[in-house]
């Protein structure tokens, strides 16, 4: 069976389902001179702010020096509390730079492409004129960052996309069904980049090259929510694959 039959395939089953139903020392150094990080992680763990200061330490964002005031603002070379707090602002404060709305901009700040790709989604729209819909922190958490798997995705798209609700209730199945084929056709790149392996000084085939930039694409437009875009760029993905020279 060829690649494209078996994409064929997948996308068979696939449719039935869905009618269905910054360097590690440096982030050390920063952490230890930082006066935000050093008076939080002394409060108790029984207080708001303790559970969340807590739960960054160990983190993506603090193994890579993102601190507080990365975030919320402030100055992390004051002791003193005040003084160190000015500008800081709670998340209910539309002005906030956490403040629910304003979320991927301050995420955007690191993350800018995804932000970029954000901003193209319906859900940045709605999130914009609106005042509701998924925002970063949706999906990935502030404090303990997360990248959402299959499983837990559909919980998460669920909580809007429903039969209660009737916003697009198979929503869910579909994200879950495109990440799924996303992450199969990842390996399938490796796997055949690997029996097409160039010899010694030689140039990588132009096809894989192709199918390389066809699922960099697809990856990206994951933050523009368009499933149907992913899936045609991974479509491309299979169609240079194709091309290849029989091993």
């Amino acid at each position: 069976m060829s690649i494209r039959d078996c994409v064929l395939v997948c996308a068979l089953i696939l449719s039935s389902t869905l009618i269905l139903c910054k360097p590690a020392n440096a982030a050390t150094d920063e952490n230890t001179t930082n006066s935000c990080v050093q008076c939080h992680s002394q409060l108790p763990v029984s207080s708001f702010m303790g559970v969340r200061s807590h739960s960054w330490s160990g983190s993506v964002h603090q193994k890579h020096g993102v601190t507080c005031d990365k975030c919320h603002g402030g100055n992390p070379d004051i002791k003193d509390k005040q003084e160190a707090h000015a500008g800081v602002l709670g998340s209910s404060d539309p002005q906030s730079t956490v403040y629910f709305k304003n979320v991927p901009a301050t995420c955007g700040k690191c993350h800018d492409t995804e932000f970029s790709n954000f901003k193209r989604s319906r859900h940045f729209k709605m999130l914009e004129s609106e005042g509701k819909g998924p925002s970063c922190v949706t999906c990935h958490g502030s404090m303990v960052t997360r990248v959402l798997g299959p499983d837990n995705m559909v919980a998460v798209c669920e909580q809007c996309h429903n039969d209660r609700i009737g916003v697009l209730p198979y929503i869910p199945q579909k994200a879950k069904a495109v990440l799924l084929l996303l992450r199969e056709s990842e390996a399938l790149l490796d796997a055949t980049a690997k029996l097409h392996q160039p010899a010694e000084g030689a140039a990588e085939d132009q096809h894989i090259t192709d199918a390389r930039a066809s699922l960099r694409f697809a990856r990206l437009s994951w933050h523009k929510f368009d499933l149907d875009e992913i899936t045609d760029y991974l479509q491309g993905m299979y169609s240079s694959l194709e091309m290849l020279p029989k091993p």
